[in-house]
């Protein structure tokens, strides 16, 4: 190559590195609201609040109706223990069983028994 050649390679290298400052813009802003105009009115919004009808719970409100007997009243429905409280109950058996450790499953498959037991679910 020659030497003319090797200028002409640098400057095409030089140049594709350089950063043109015409290139880089800043990022867009954001548009302030403008300043107010000397003389207008400044128009406000206010939330509704809740009328005492609207807080006060359905018992508080005076009703001259005579209560419904004639309809049973539902059971609750029974459910399964939940894991809480299958784990409450296992942590009792523990501590009932002096905190002594190596029992924790049999300590749990009781308090699940005895939980679906009072609830009528499984005997």
């Amino acid at each position: 190559m020659s030497d003319k050649e090797d200028k002409q390679n640098m400057a095409k290298t030089t140049r594709k590195s350089e950063t043109s400052t015409t290139e880089a813009k800043p990022a867009p802003r954001r548009k302030t609201a403008a300043a107010p105009v000397a003389g207008a009115r400044k128009v406000t919004t206010r939330r509704r609040t809740k009328t005492e009808l609207e807080i006060a719970p359905a018992s508080a409100i005076a009703d001259d109706r005579p209560a419904r007997t004639d309809r049973p009243v539902a059971a609750a429905p029974v459910s399964e223990p939940t894991h809480g409280e299958i784990a409450a109950r296992a942590h009792d058996i523990f501590l009932r069983r002096g905190a002594t450790n190596g029992h924790a499953a049999h300590d749990w498959f009781q308090a699940k028994a005895e939980l679906l037991q009072e609830r009528g679910l499984k005997g």
